[in-house]
């Protein structure tokens, strides 16, 4: 039996959302630089309007680092029996769960990332880092019930295995 872990917004933050948020900056960087001398440039006190860019540039520097350092390395997981289903959406991998040296999470991004970390490396490295789909509560350590199975699953694997 197949259970998707991660999140079906998997696909959108891992693309789309460094895509649209670093294109976005990066527009707003050329627009400062064509236009220093418009009304709707507003430079802060002691620079001059035609710097601003610079701001601007900056910002967005650190901004699509800051986006791409949290999106990059996501992966869409499946717990498959007695192993995980890794994907990058390019190639797919197959992990035991007796592999799994400690599962850690939530991370305090939003949305909330948990990390498995594995005995030995595999293509992807030693961490595999997923999003869970989210879980609407006022309890800021709620856990999805998708990371609970996953814990579940392991132990009973480590279980198995020392048996």
């Amino acid at each position: 039996m197949e259970q998707q872990l991660s999140s079906r917004w998997t696909f959108f933050y891992k693309f789309i959302l460094p895509v649209l948020t670093t294109g976005g900056m990066c527009f707003g960087t050329w627009w400062t630089w064509r236009n220093p001398g418009s009304d709707r440039v507003h430079a802060p006190d002691g620079m001059a309007a035609d710097h601003v860019w610079l701001l601007m540039l900056a910002a967005t520097a650190a901004v699509a680092a800051i986006v791409w350092w949290t999106s990059a390395p996501l992966k869409r997981v499946v717990l498959s029996d007695d192993e995980l289903v890794v994907s990058n959406y390019l190639t797919e991998i197959r992990v035991p769960l007796t592999s799994i040296e400690k599962i850690s999470g939530p991370s305090r991004t939003n949305p909330k990332r948990y990390t498995v970390t594995l005995l030995e490396p595999t293509d992807y490295g030693r961490r595999i880092t997923f999003l869970p789909p989210m879980v609407w509560s006022f309890n800021p350590w709620a856990e999805a019930e998708e990371v609970a199975e996953l814990r579940g699953a392991w132990a009973e694997a480590q279980a198995r295995n020392r048996g």
